[in-house]
Formats: C-alpha cells, sequence, structure tokens
C-alpha cells in the first residue's frame, strides 16, 4: 500500500473558505482519478501560523500511483495553488507501508 500525503497551510483569514474549496472543487477530481481507494483527513493541532491539514490518500501500487502522477497530479496541484493564492502553501511525499 502507497499512501501520498498532501500537507497544507492556509492563512487563518481563509481557512474555512479553503476548506469548503477543497471539498467541492479538490477532493472529488482527487477521487475521480481512480488512482485512490480512500482518504483520510486531518487538521494539524498546536500550529502558530495559521491553519495546517494534511490528507492521505491510499493507492493499491506503484501502477495506480504513476496513473495520477502523469495524468493528474500537476493539474490538481495548480488548481490548489491557484485556489487562493499567496494564503495557501503546501508540500506533498509519497509513502510506503511497512510492516516490522
Amino acid at each position: 500500500m502507497l499512501v501520498y500525503t498532501l500537507t497544507v497551510n492556509v492563512e487563518e483569514s481563509v481557512s474555512a473558505d479553503w476548506l469548503s474549496w477543497m471539498k467541492e472543487e479538490f477532493l472529488l477530481p482527487m477521487m475521480q482519478t481512480h488512482s485512490f481507494e480512500r482518504y483520510n483527513f486531518f487538521k494539524v493541532l498546536h500550529d502558530t501560523d495559521g491553519h495546517t491539514f494534511t490528507f492521505q490518500f491510499f493507492c493499491k501500487d506503484l501502477n495506480s500511483f504513476e496513473h495520477f502522477e502523469l495524468n493528474f497530479k500537476a493539474s490538481l496541484l495548480k488548481s490548489l495553488s491557484d485556489s487562493f493564492p499567496g494564503k495557501v502553501v503546501y508540500f506533498n511525499t509519497l509513502l510506503e507501508q511497512m510492516q516490522l
């Protein structure tokens, strides 16, 4: 299992509007790529600079992620950057679930 994480810091003054935008304009298109099986959503506690949120998108294998990366990633991340110019910063990572 692979987990694609997207961590976003949003200025406090726009965080409520941005959350609505994410729900209506970003999450559905992400899931419609058919690259991910499900997602989790978290708010980072004790944040001192705006509001920070983390999304975890679960994909079953590397082929699923590569499908997303080749066909959808750039445009979806551009929409995220363009959503509230100067008010949102993000970073993303790809994680592989490991067993101990």
